[in-house]
């Protein structure tokens, strides 16, 4: 476990025959045998959270091929549109190219992206009550949906569409642990940004993530990182559907973003608040509640 933290151990790791393939295994027999909260799970759960770091970009694997191919794609697009006016910035799901096929019996680093670790890493989410546990398995789908190519959107749509996983991380925000809530909300965060998701999250995860950002206390080490991550989530939602995001603009949650803003001691929210009352207040629609909303504010403040 401490091995694999480290740039060259985790390397190492990766690289060793059937190490991966041991852990794994090990790690779902225990999930099988209703044993989720045995230390060895702990570890072996951490162990495939930090193999997990940075994958896409450490290990060759079926989506870095297709990442070139599609950005050849889009550059044709490109240079074939030059008066489309649409923006110049290369979506997620328009990438033009078919997501591979998964190995039927998969061996060393490929297992890290398999769809039965995900299904392994969501059991675990239900039935583990060690924070440590929840806290890795949030992490390593973190580090899957992380980079900005194909990888992060088709694990995004595993986790979401395919294994209906997005209740299962909803829970985490609950937790006690800010660690947890942390990996959790860093999780929803990176999933977010692919449009083909939207409706589901909006659905799905937008009530934790507002309720997130209305009541969370700032007396955590890791709360800047929380309310980053649920600022960027609830832009990303809200401005796709502004009819069913307006509900969650309640005062409450608008007071504290504005707080944010002016938060020095955390920058990177309030950056991530900036952009997100900036995005709300470009929106028609939306206009009107946070007048609204301000008005109240002003009476009863």
């Amino acid at each position: 476990r401490n091995l694999s933290s480290a740039d060259m151990g985790r390397q190492t790791m990766r690289n060793y025959p059937g190490l991966i393939d041991s852990v794994m295994t090990y790690a779902q027999n225990c999930v099988a045998s209703n044993r989720p909260d045995d230390k060895s799970v702990e570890n072996c759960i951490c162990i495939l959270h930090n193999l997990s770091y940075r994958l896409d970009a450490e290990v060759p694997n079926k989506y870095t091929q297709l990442n070139h191919m599609a950005r050849s794609v889009y550059m044709d697009k490109t240079l074939t549109g030059c008066f489309n006016s649409r923006s110049g910035k290369m979506e997620n799901d328009e990438y033009g190219v078919p997501l591979p096929e998964e190995d039927f019996k998969p061996k060393g680093p490929s297992w890290l992206y398999h769809s039965d670790a995900i299904r392994t890493y969501l059991s675990l989410m239900d039935q583990s009550k060690k924070d440590a546990t929840l806290e890795a398995c949030a992490g390593a789908l973190q580090n899957l949906t992380a980079s900005r190519g194909l990888m992060s959107n088709a694990m995004s749509q595993l986790i979401g569409l395919k294994e209906k996983g997005l209740p299962r991380i909803a829970r985490l925000l609950q937790s006690n642990s800010s660690e947890v809530v942390r990996s959790g909300a860093s999780l929803l965060s990176n999933m977010s940004r692919h449009p083909v998701l939207h409706k589901t999250m909006a659905h799905q995860v937008l009530p934790d993530v507002s309720r997130l950002l209305s009541f969370q206390s700032g007396n955590t080490n890791s709360y800047g990182e929380i309310m980053t991550s649920a600022c960027y989530t609830l832009r990303n939602l809200i401005m796709s559907n502004p009819h069913l995001g307006k509900s969650y603009l309640t005062s409450n949650m608008l007071n504290n973003v504005v707080s944010l803003c002016r938060n020095g001691s955390c920058p990177k929210a309030a950056e991530a608040a900036r952009l997100l009352l900036t995005d709300l207040w470009s929106n028609r629609e939306l206009q009107s509640v946070l007048k609204q909303v301000r008005k109240t504010l002003l009476l009863f403040g």
